[in-house]
């Protein structure tokens, strides 16, 4: 499909992505914008908020999650146009202050006595997968988690200003504006979850055409360009 061919008067298309996707769409959507004409309206939030707002009936033309489960929460409910096209992969990693006291290092640490650990909820795609994670580590740390967060910005935020000991977030998370307050660790490979980003059009959309533009746009190497220059891995 040849997207400049994609003529659509006053376009607008509602996109419904995962916070940890803001800096890559938000590059994205400002170039598939001046290639098509199309304008782009972005909304981030945890991925199980999206889809519960777009099950409530929310304006969204396409949804991106930060997991399959809420892509197919979502495809369950006959909301899904075609078939959601995997477009990114990410790691997790543990963020810490950089001049906190406690000198968290590995997730070992986060089970310690006294550690105040903030993780997204449980059903954030990241606060599933730093679960997950976790509980394959063999470690028990919800006796220190202090804060519940509703999306993975928030996680990052809250240990960049140093309100917690250290936190679970993506790898891509550790942006350049924030590196310089954290220190980040991986977990060991054999942990790692599968994390999966899928993308599709709604059935719902506005404007179809524009929906699926975008959605063909993100997959394509162009606006794979944008992802890999964020830290994001190749489907």
């Amino acid at each position: 499909m040849n997207i400049a061919l994609v003529l659509v008067l006053a376009a607008t298309v509602n996109v419904f992505a995962a916070a940890s996707l803001t800096e890559a769409f938000n590059a994205a959507a400002a170039a598939f914008t001046q290639k098509t004409g199309i304008e782009v309206k972005l909304n981030y939030g945890g991925s199980d908020t999206l889809a519960t707002q777009i099950k409530q009936g929310a304006p969204a033309d396409v949804f991106a999650s930060a997991n399959l489960v809420q892509m197919k929460n979502v495809a369950d409910a006959g909301l899904v146009a075609g078939t959601p096209k995997t477009f990114a992969k990410n790691r997790l990693v543990l963020i810490a202050p950089k001049n906190d006291p406690v000198k968290v290092a590995s997730p070992a640490d986060l089970a310690k006595p006294g550690v105040k650990v903030v993780l997204a909820a449980a059903t954030v795609p990241v606060g599933a997968y730093a679960r997950a994670a976790l509980t394959k580590l063999g470690l028990h740390v919800e006796k220190n988690v202090v804060s519940n967060e509703l999306d993975v910005k928030a996680v990052v935020t809250k240990i960049s200003l140093g309100e917690a000991d250290a936190g679970i977030v993506y790898s891509t998370d550790v942006t350049a504006t924030v590196a310089p307050k954290l220190n980040a660790f991986p977990f060991p490979a054999a942990v790692e979850p599968d994390i999966e980003y899928p993308i599709a059009a709604l059935k719902n959309a506005q404007d179809t055409k524009g929906a699926q533009a975008f959605v063909d746009y993100i997959v394509s190497p162009e606006g794979q360009g944008f992802l890999k220059a964020r830290g994001f891995i190749s489907p």
